[in-house]
């Protein structure tokens, strides 16, 4: 069991960081408090430090990898998930007399009041060190009142159209009028094109609010088939797994 386990956080006005026994850290809103850390690049390694801009909070959250990136993305699109960030805490213990530490890539808050703390494996798969870590997470967890997230990726295709639709998430391709011709129109399943055909709208401009309304889940799709003209959509419809539930969350 790791030792002296303690939270590095910032205040949530941002004007320092404080260290506190993780216990007193289950009051914290991490999921909304800003970074206490930040990858630093290296040439000699593959994987891509981004940001994502989440059209749930109007934030930008970082993610230290693209399959980072992708869970980002899952979270974004999840309606029980309030509010989350990056980084936003640093967990510190001690172990056989050496200084330990490690950076949640997610602390998530969901309309059920809970705090979710997601880290995700190697894109190489959980190596001994991250299974190590997840003990920590686990003993984190049980002191401080939260729940451990595993993500859940969904399959290729499903992934490659949420991704295409997630382009259009910013609230600046909402239109009501349009949207209300769009959901009329598709209220029996219909072929994309054929729907909006059906809404007498210009295809150009309409296109935009269809993937909006997508991404927003007013709509939905077959999603682990290749979106395009012929793709089937209506206002209800089976969303994969995956997506609909993208953090699976275990007892500790």
């Amino acid at each position: 069991m790791a030792e002296a386990l303690t939270v590095v956080h910032r205040l949530e006005d941002g004007s320092r960081s404080v260290t506190v026994p993780v216990a007193r850290a289950g009051s914290v809103a991490l999921s909304r408090t800003g970074e206490v850390w930040r990858p630093a690049h290296h040439p000699a390694q593959r994987s891509i430090a981004t940001w994502w801009w989440a059209a749930t909070t109007g934030r930008h959250v970082g993610c230290r990898s693209m399959n980072v990136l992708a869970v980002a993305m899952l979270l974004d699109f999840t309606p029980a998930v309030t509010e989350f960030t990056a980084w936003s805490a640093k967990i510190k213990w001690r172990e056989r007399g050496r200084e330990h530490s490690l950076v949640p890539d997610f602390f998530a808050r969901t309309d059920q009041g809970t705090t979710l703390v997601i880290a995700c494996p190697p894109a190489s798969g959980p190596s001994p060190r991250w299974q190590g870590q997840q003990q920590v997470l686990r003993q984190a967890c049980r002191e401080a009142g939260w729940e451990l997230g595993m993500p859940r990726v969904p399959a290729p295709m499903a992934l490659a159209n949420l991704r295409w639709v997630s382009r259009y998430r910013h609230p600046r391709y909402g239109d009501p009028e349009v949207e209300q011709a769009l959901t009329s129109a598709f209220r029996a399943p219909l072929p994309l094109e054929e729907g909006i055909r059906a809404t007498g709208l210009p295809r150009l401009s309409t296109l935009p609010r269809l993937y909006h309304l997508l991404w927003r889940q007013r709509l939905t799709l077959e999603w682990n088939r290749a979106m395009g003209p012929d793709s089937v959509i209506g206002v209800s419809g089976r969303v994969p797994p995956a997506m609909r539930r993208p953090v699976e969350t275990e007892a500790v």
